[in-house]
C-alpha cells in the first residue's frame, strides 16, 4: 500500500490473484469489517480516547477500500471468462426429471449473475472508487459498494442531463410536439388555460409533507380546466394518502386507484416499518362523472426503473399504459409537474397533445431536449 493524502491506495498486485482467492478474501474481510464496526460502536459508547477510536476507524476504512478493489479485480477476471458453452449443450447430471444445461465457465465460478454484474461495474469505474474512497475517508465514513454505485449513477445522470440540455437549443413547439412552459402551474393555469379546455390531466406531484398544499391547487385547477367528466390521474405517495384524498375531493370526485408493481427492491417506509411493493395512482373525475366506455384492469406490471433525468422520475411505460387506459389519440393532456418530461414524451409516443408545465428552468431545458430527441427519432422511423 502507498499513502495518498488520507487514502491508502490499494495496489492490485497486493490482492489475491485468483477468483476463488478473491471470493474468500472479500468474505473474510467483510466479516472483519462488521467486527470492527461493533468495536467502534463500543468505543464511542464507553467514551474511550479519541486516538483509539480514530485508529480503529482508519483500519476499518482501509479494509472497506480493499474490499472494493478486490471486487473490482474480480470483475476484471470475470470479464476474461467466456460466456458461452464450450461443449455439448446438454448433459444428464443426475436429476430425476430430465436434463439441464451444461454450466458455463462463468457459472462454474459459483458467483451469482447479479454479483458478477456488480463486480464488473466496479472494474469499469475504478476512478469512481478512488473518488468515493477519498471523499468518505475525509468525512470519517466507510466507503462502500453502494456509495460507489450511487456515484456512478449520479455521474451517468449528470452526463445525460447535460446532453439533453444541448439538444434543447433548437426546441420549437410545432407540429405534434408537446408545448413546454416554465412557470408555476397554478398561476399559469388559472390565468392562461381556458376553462373546460383540457381532456385529461396526468401527472406525478412531489410527495413530501411540505408539498401537500399543491394538491389543493391541483384539485382547483383540474375543476377549472378539465372538460366535464375529464380525469385527473395522479401518482401519489401512500404515506399521506388520506390527506391527498381529502384535498383532491374538494373539487373532484374520486374515481378509482391503479396499482403499479415496483421494479427491483421494495421502497422502505421507515416511519411505518413497511416495505412498499407498489406505486399508487389515483384517478379523479370532474363532475359530472362519466364511466369509461370499456373495461380496464386496475393493475400495471413492473416498469423498468428510470432515474437518469430526475430523482423522482417515473417510467415512461407506466404513463403510456395510463394513456391507453383512460385517454384517446388526439386528446389534450395537461402535465402540471413536468419533472423529467416523461408524460409529454409518452403523449408524443401515443399521439396525444400535451401542455407540460415545470417550475424549474434547468428541468425545462432537459424536457425540451428529450422531446427534441424523441421527435427526431419518431420522424425518422415514420
Amino acid at each position: 500500500m502507498e499513502e495518498k493524502g488520507l487514502v491508502v491506495k490499494v495496489k492490485e498486485e497486493n490482492l489475491p490473484a485468483t477468483i476463488e482467492e478473491l471470493k474468500s478474501f472479500v468474505i473474510v474481510t467483510k466479516r472483519r469489517i462488521e467486527a470492527h464496526k461493533a468495536q467502534i460502536s463500543a468505543i464511542k459508547r464507553l467514551g474511550l480516547s479519541k486516538s483509539v477510536y480514530e485508529r480503529k476507524l482508519k483500519e476499518t476504512q482501509y479494509m472497506s477500500e480493499m474490499v472494493l478493489y478486490a471486487e473490482a479485480k474480480m470483475g476484471k477476471l470475470l470479464k476474461k471468462i467466456p460466456r458461452s458453452h464450450p461443449g455439448p449443450e446438454k448433459q444428464k447430471i443426475g436429476s430425476t426429471d430430465g436434463t439441464y444445461l451444461v454450466k458455463t465457465e462463468l457459472q462454474k465460478t459459483g458467483i451469482k449473475k447479479t454479483d458478477r454484474m456488480r463486480a464488473q461495474t466496479l472494474a469499469d469505474n475504478e476512478d469512481t472508487i478512488e473518488e468515493v474512497v477519498e471523499e468518505e475517508m475525509s468525512k470519517g465514513n466507510l466507503p462502500t459498494r453502494e456509495k460507489v454505485f450511487r456515484r456512478v449513477r449520479e455521474n451517468k445522470a449528470k452526463s445525460v442531463r447535460n446532453k439533453m440540455r444541448k439538444q434543447a437549443k433548437d426546441y420549437r413547439s410545432e407540429g405534434k410536439k408537446p408545448k413546454v412552459v416554465c412557470a408555476d402551474f397554478y398561476g399559469y393555469c388559472m390565468k392562461n388555460v381556458k376553462p373546460n379546455s383540457i381532456d385529461h390531466i396526468i401527472t406525478d406531484p412531489p410527495y413530501p409533507a411540505e408539498f401537500l398544499p399543491l394538491w389543493d391547487q391541483l384539485s382547483e385547477v383540474a375543476e377549472r380546466v378539465l372538460k366535464p367528466g375529464g380525469f385527473c390521474i395522479t401518482y401519489c405517495g401512500v404515506y399521506y394518502l388520506s390527506e391527498v384524498l381529502d384535498r383532491m375531493r374538494s373539487y373532484l370526485i374520486y374515481y378509482w386507484q391503479i396499482v403499479i408493481e415496483l421494479s427491483g427492491a421494495s421502497a422502505r417506509v421507515h416511519p411505518r416499518n413497511i416495505y412498499q411493493g407498489y406505486r399508487s395512482v389515483l384517478v379523479f373525475s370532474k363532475k359530472p362523472m362519466k364511466k369509461q366506455q370499456s373495461m380496464t384492469l386496475d393493475f400495471i406490471k413492473k416498469c423498468e426503473r428510470e432515474k437518469d433525468f430526475h430523482e423522482w422520475q417515473q417510467a415512461q411505460s407506466g404513463f403510456e399504459e395510463l394513456l391507453d387506459k383512460f385517454t384517446k389519440p388526439g386528446q389534450m393532456i395537461l402535465e402540471p409537474f413536468g419533472g423529467a418530461g416523461t408524460v409529454p414524451l409518452a403523449c408524443l409516443e401515443k399521439d396525444r397533445k400535451c401542455l407540460c408545465i415545470e417550475i424549474k428552468e434547468e428541468d425545462v431545458e432537459i424536457i425540451k431536449g428529450r422531446i427534441n430527441t424523441a421527435y427526431k427519432k419518431l420522424n425518422k422511423i415514420k
